[in-house]
């Protein structure tokens, strides 16, 4: 704790500690009285006020929040059957879709994926009819607006078509757009399994109160076709690793307009548990690392004879093995923490929740999202992505219970835990791969008559009033994929494109509690570039990583103009994490790329208890290579820690413009680092972030965690 004072132009500055200790005997932190301006409140402290994190209902920068459904616009109700009712714990029990003992055998579809078929037939049957009603209108708006841009602009580089902003009007919505799932009218059924689903456009999947939807465990219906791709495994040959494209996603949809998944219910894509199969001779890998069959035999409709080498990441197959299948954790933690690191081949081919391609318009709202195979939700190239009032915690109390086929943790032994769940980032915005025209995807196997542009940019996006805790991400803008020429001068990612009428910010983050997990990310897919990023009002509460930008030079790029405002940060390991030196990946043929973060500014930050601090920029000439410096271009106002002596700091390459700040940071030539301004331990408490009210329990979903039906924001 801090031993002395600084006074500054008439003002009397104390260590934050004996800040904080005044002002509650003062009245202030949770005692101080409040004044309410506009739709924010703020907490007084004598002379000044500061905001108030985590106690926002209003935003005026945002857009109306999202509303369900009426029940007029539903077009189907499916009842979950009373063979399927969850436990107390989130999870089915193991007689709802049981496993089959020995190696080669299938179980039956009728209880292994019993509900794809008729959820999907009433999305077809209910995007058929909102085409029937609405589909010309959309198209010839389309059409309108693509031939005055190919008209007006010999320099639009991507023609983006009707903007969503026009087809958020209702004359572009169908009277009936909605297929709902509920519990079971007369009996305890609160449970759905179903494998892959197509969203069409202009259609709301609502699972309503109540409901979960479970992934099907098996793993021929992520991956249909005999010669593949494959799914389920960390290797698909010797030398090339698995891949999540390999997988169809649980839900997904391409080239869509006004398409949601929303409700009060639950989607648990069941990463924890074991992998099954429908064909007993596709191949599956065994926790003793063996495995069932070859994909080399599969393809030819036979089966493998014993001792034969594995093609899908295990040893040799084995028919007399008794060890269970893996599950679609076992193979994450297989393929990233123990294969890749050992031969660089690794990584699992297991199924994400969502995959959005081609979007105007698509919404989740206050949904469950929990325990995904792989990435929970990947939207690309959407004009108007909301997300709003989600949940999203993995691993939830389902998968401690883990009843389905083995009741055990990792193949290795160890019980889950909120870091070795891999790669189940929550959310993944970015751009596509490029511009496109192409017809809406009206169903699974339909589309629309007309064809629809889309400029593949992430524009419009809100994050808002989310609750996430997960084992990777928990919200990260991807850069990865650049829809424009190169030298173009545009981002993929751009805050300040199209920005529509009812908002103030293209891209904003806001009022969000983030738990476990690596925080608000940008990257490490930078290539295509990031900015203009509006980052304010948000919390972390034990999680990994605070705010970070990532990046290396097998990817570079630029990320620029990133704001911070009001953000309070507790217990993190990394409170900021913000380097170009993310990973070792393989260089790109032509050579290196290198990142340059700068513009980023951080207002108002609040740090408490033990962290660290990483700000570093590309150094000049590094790793062989002849580079200028890249250094991190970054201003601080108002960025303390309540005890700045327990926050360690690394730096590098780093031109820093602060004021107000009490981290120990310090220039010096043999890290190339520049200050403006000088760092003090002393705080004006007029200045300081109120905490107070911004670190709040998980919310109440049913089920929750290993440790109890909701995170302790005291623990």
């Amino acid at each position: 704790m801090n031993k002395y004072y600084l006074k500054q132009s008439g003002r009397l500055l104390l260590p934050l500690a004996a800040a904080a200790a005044l002002l509650a005997a003062c009245g202030g932190s949770d005692s101080a009285s409040t004044a309410t301006s506009g739709s924010q409140t703020a907490v007084n402290y004598g002379s000044g006020s500061v905001f108030q994190v985590g106690t926002t209902s209003f935003d005026a920068n945002l857009p109306a929040e999202p509303t369900l459904p009426a029940d007029t616009a539903v077009c189907a109700s499916l009842q979950a059957s009373n063979n399927l009712v969850s436990r107390p714990d989130g999870s089915l029990p193991p007689e709802a879709d049981p496993s089959k003992t020995g190696v080669s055998v299938a179980v039956d579809a009728a209880t292994a994926n019993p509900d794809q078929a008729r959820i999907q037939a009433a999305l077809d049957a209910c995007g058929a009819a909102v085409d029937a009603e609405v589909g010309a209108k959309i198209a010839a708006a389309d059409a309108a607006a693509t031939a005055a841009q190919v008209a007006a602009a010999a320099k639009n580089v991507n023609i983006a078509g009707v903007s969503g902003e026009e087809l958020a009007k209702p004359a572009y919505q169908a009277s009936k757009y909605a297929v709902r799932l509920v519990v079971n009218a007369s009996g305890p059924g609160n449970g759905f399994i179903s494998g892959p689903l197509t969203l069409p456009s202009g259609v709301t999947l609502w699972i309503d109160k109540g409901v979960t939807l479970y992934a099907s465990r098996d793993a021929k219906a992520y991956a249909p076709k005999v010669a593949g791709p494959y799914c389920a495994n960390t290797a698909v040959s010797a030398t090339k690793a698995g891949s999540s494209s390999n997988c169809l996603p649980l839900i997904g949809g391409t080239n869509m307009v006004n398409a949601a998944v929303m409700g009060d219910g639950r989607i648990d894509s069941r990463g924890y548990a074991e992998i099954v199969t429908t064909d007993k001779l596709y191949p599956l890998m065994k926790v003793d690392l063996t495995c069932s069959n070859t994909y080399t035999a599969y393809a030819t409709g036979k089966q493998a004879a014993d001792g034969v080498s594995c093609d899908n990441g295990g040893t040799v197959v084995d028919s007399k093995s008794s060890s269970r299948n893996m599950s679609w954790w076992d193979l994450a933690y297989l393929g990233n923490m123990v294969q890749n690191g050992a031969t660089g081949t690794g990584s699992q081919s297991n199924f994400r929740m969502m995959v959005f391609n081609y979007a105007k318009n698509l919404t989740l709202y206050r949904i469950s999202l929990h325990n995904s195979a792989n990435f929970h939700v990947v939207p690309s190239g959407v004009d108007g992505l909301t997300v709003w009032g989600v949940k999203v915690q993995t691993p939830s109390l389902a998968a401690f219970a883990n009843p389905a086929g083995n009741g055990n943790p990792l193949y290795t032994g160890a019980v889950f835990t909120e870091d070795n769940v891999k790669n189940t980032d929550a959310f993944d915005p970015g751009s596509a791969a490029k511009a496109i025209q192409d017809n809406l995807g009206t169903g699974s196997v339909s589309k629309s008559a007309a064809k629809m542009s889309f400029d593949g940019y992430l524009k419009n996006f809100v994050f808002a009033y989310n609750y996430v805790s997960t084992g990777d991400d928990d919200m990260a803008f991807k850069g990865s994929a650049n829809p424009t020429p190169a030298g173009s001068g545009l981002f993929s990612i751009d805050g300040k494109r199209d920005v529509r009428a009812d908002r103030k910010y293209g891209m904003i983050v806001a009022h969000n509690h983030i738990y476990w997990g690596h925080g608000i990310s940008v990257g490490s897919e930078t290539n295509a570039g990031v900015t203009n990023v509006e980052v304010y009002d948000n919390s972390f509460l034990h999680s990994e990583e605070g705010l970070r930008i990532k990046s290396d030079y097998a990817r570079g790029g630029e990320v620029s103009n990133i704001h911070y405002n009001n953000i309070c940060i507790k217990d993190a390991q990394n409170a900021l994490l913000f380097t170009p030196y993310y990973s070792t990946k393989a260089l790109p043929a032509a050579g290196p790329l290198f990142p340059n973060f700068h513009d980023i500014t951080l207002d108002n930050v609040r740090i408490q208890g033990n962290s660290a601090v990483k700000l570093q920029g590309f150094q000049a000439n590094t790793g062989g290579f002849s580079n200028p410096q890249y250094p991190l271009g970054m201003t601080l106002n108002n960025v303390v820690a309540d005890e700045p002596d327990l926050i360690s700091v690394i730096s590098s390459d780093a031109a820093l413009i602060i004021k107000g700040v009490n981290l120990p940071l310090t220039a010096t030539v043999d890290n190339r680092n520049v200050l403006t301004g000088v760092p003090t331990k002393a705080v004006d408490p007029a200045k300081v972030l109120d905490c107070s009210r911004a670190y709040v329990d998980f919310p109440s979903i049913g089920a929750s965690n290993f440790f109890g039906s909701s995170w302790d924001s005291n623990r």
